[in-house]
């Protein structure tokens, strides 16, 4: 990790231990306890590039934490739950993983294998296929294969899709969004061998996601989109932008266990600028 990603982190978890702070000071300011919430992942390696990625020790903690605390569903309850479907049990929790770095396959599935919690990983196909990354996205790590992918779906992941080539959706050409989010939700299917029905939007900011890609996504047949938003999940909301709660290596236990308390719901303000 370079000195300016070191500070950058650095800043952002004092920031975030801040505001679970002032979620727990101010009742008024956190959403409610026992809310469903989804927590969004990306990478799980020993030396994190940057605070985007957890080490295994962190990940361990964390589900740790969740089995004991929560009650882990998959993605797919959640959904069906916000929906009107079915019915949660309080504090539930769904576990995600955005990019399809390698290091989910290999490091964060037996963890969670071990604690029995499902998980959903939101794959971008086109980088699997060697196509280049989108301008705005420089990986670190390498990403799955697709043997891979496919053996987490027999174990029982969800398998989403992040878009084609991780873009920025809303600076796309209409044209351009469009072909992302349909090749991306065919080549999984066709992959997996089984219907891709959620999306979770790359960067998933009020910024770089317009609502003209919440339309176009609902037009390419996804049932749900994720964002990357915090909040809590709650029967009407939007199906196309639902919040997801991320978590960064650079989190103390107390910001994840606030996560999935409603106590950092604040944050979504410094999100929404």
């Amino acid at each position: 990790m370079t000195a300016r990603a070191r500070a950058r982190g650095a800043l952002k978890g004092l920031l975030r231990r801040a505001t679970a702070g002032l979620g727990a000071a101010i009742p008024g300011l956190r959403g409610p306890a026992e809310a469903p919430r989804v927590l969004c992942y990306h990478g799980v390696c020993d030396r994190p590039p940057d605070e985007w990625s957890v080490t295994p020790a962190q990940l361990r903690r964390h589900m740790r934490w969740i089995a004991a605390h929560c009650r882990p569903v998959p993605l797919e309850d959640i959904v069906r739950a916000v929906s009107g479907r079915a019915a949660l049990p309080p504090r539930a929790v769904a576990v995600t993983f955005d990019d399809g770095l390698r290091d989910v396959f290999t490091t964060a599935a037996p963890i969670l294998a071990d604690l029995s919690i499902p998980a959903a990983a939101f794959v971008s196909p086109g980088l699997l296929d060697g196509l280049r990354p989108h301008a705005s996205y420089a990986p670190t790590r390498p990403f799955m294969r697709w043997d891979e992918v496919r053996a987490l779906a027999r174990a029982g992941w969800t398998i989403g899709s992040h878009a084609l080539t991780h873009p920025v959706l809303a600076d796309l050409p209409a044209d351009e969004a469009r072909r992302e989010l349909v090749e991306s939700r065919r080549a999984l299917a066709e992959r997996c061998e089984r219907e891709v029905t959620l999306l979770a939007y790359p960067y998933g900011t009020r910024r770089t996601v317009s609502p003209r890609d919440r339309r176009l996504a609902a037009e390419a047949g996804y049932e749900a989109a994720f964002l990357d938003m915090t909040g809590p999940l709650v029967p009407g909301s939007d199906l196309m932008a639902l919040p997801r709660n991320k978590v960064l290596g650079t989190d103390s236990m107390a910001v994840v266990r606030a996560s999935v308390s409603g106590r950092m719901d604040p944050w979504r303000l410094v999100e929404s600028r």
